[in-house]
C-alpha cells in the first residue's frame, strides 16, 4: 500500500526508477518506521547525494546531505542525514551533535544495499523542546564535514567542551549519592542483534565515548534511545557486527561489557 502510494506520487527530480530502487534496497522495517512524507524526504536527499557524486571531486562526494527542521508536534528538532555508509558513522555524527550543544533523544539508522546510509536524529535544546540556538545547525554541519570529509577526530574538542561545562554544572543535575552506574548486554541470537542498556551519570561526551568504544570493538549502532533524568543517562543501543557476515563471539561481548562498565564508572561523579 505504502509502496503504491509513493510510486504514484510525482516527486520533483526523482525518477520512478529511483523510487523502485529505494523499496528494493531497504529492509521492510524501514517502511514501518517512517511515514510516506518522511520517505519522500529521504528519496529527495538520496537523489541529491547521487547528483552530488556526478558534480563534485572525489573528496567532496563524502559530504552528506542534511535536512534540519523543527517538528512542533513532537516538540523536537529532527535531523535527517544521507551519506555513504562507513564504519563509525554513528559516533562521528553523535560527536558533531554534542559539539552543537544539543541533546539526542533517539535515533534511527538504515543502510541501503548500495551503501547509502539514512540516519535520523531526534534532538532537543539544553532546556528541552525544539533547538532554539540559531547557530547549532551551522556548528553541526561544520563538524560533520570536518569528521566525515577531512577525517578529523572530534575527541579533543569534546573533552574541552566537557571540561568547560563541568565547571558550571548545577548540583541538581548530578546523580544521587547512592547511584551506581552499570552497562548490561543482551544477545538476541534469533535476530543476530545485541542490545546494550546503560545507566550512568550524564556528561557532555558520554554518548560519543560509548559509541566510539562500541565501534572500536567491531560493532555498529543501528538505533538508540537516549534519555536523561535527574542527572542520570539511561540509554539503550541496538548494535550488530560491522561485518554483518561475522558471527557474534562471546569473548567480544565479554570484553565490550567490561570496557563499557569501566567507562560508565569513570564517567559518573
Amino acid at each position: 500500500m505504502l509502496h503504491k502510494q509513493i510510486a504514484e506520487l510525482a516527486i520533483e527530480g526523482v525518477a520512478k526508477e529511483e523510487i523502485e530502487a529505494h523499496f528494493s534496497l531497504l529492509p521492510e522495517h524501514y517502511f514501518i518506521k517512517f511515514t510516506a512524507q518522511e520517505i519522500q524526504l529521504h528519496l529527495r536527499m538520496v537523489n541529491q547525494l547521487l547528483a552530488h557524486v556526478e558534480q563534485s571531486d572525489s573528496v567532496e562526494t563524502l559530504s552528506p546531505i542534511i535536512d534540519w527542521r523543527d517538528d512542533n508536534d513532537l516538540n523536537m528538532t529532527v535531523v535527517n542525514l544521507v551519506t555513504w555508509d562507513r564504519a563509525g558513522l554513528f559516533f562521528k555524527l553523535a560527536g558533531a551533535l554534542t559539539l552543537a550543544g544539543v541533546n539526542i533523544q533517539s535515533t534511527r539508522a538504515f543502510s541501503r544495499k548500495d551503501n547509502i546510509s539514512i540516519d535520523t536524529f531526534y534532538i532537543m535544546g539544553p532546556e528541552g523542546g525544539v533547538v532554539s540556538d540559531t547557530e547549532a545547525q551551522g556548528i553541526f554541519q561544520a563538524h560533520v564535514k570536518e569528521s566525515l570529509v577531512h577525517d578529523k577526530r572530534l575527541t579533543y574538542d569534546i573533552e574541552c567542551l566537557e571540561a568547560q561545562i563541568k565547571g558550571h554544572k548545577k548540583l541538581s543535575s548530578m546523580p544521587p549519592r547512592n547511584f551506581r552506574p552499570y552497562a548490561e548486554i543482551y544477545n538476541e541470537l534469533s535476530l543476530n542483534r545485541i542490545i546494550i542498556e546503560v545507566k550512568a551519570g550524564d556528561s557532555t561526551g558520554l554518548l560519543y565515548s560509548i559509541s566510539r568504544l562500541i565501534y572500536s570493538l567491531g560493532f555498529d549502532i543501528t538505533s538508540a534511545r537516549i534519555a536523561t533524568e535527574r542527572g542520570i543517562a539511561m540509554d539503550t543501543f541496538y548494535i550488530e557486527k560491522i561485518n554483518k557476515g561475522e558471527s557474534i563471539d562471546a569473548n567480544d561481548l565479554r570484553e565490550l561489557h567490561e570496557l563499557l562498565n569501566a567507562l560508565v564508572e569513570d564517567a559518573t561523579p
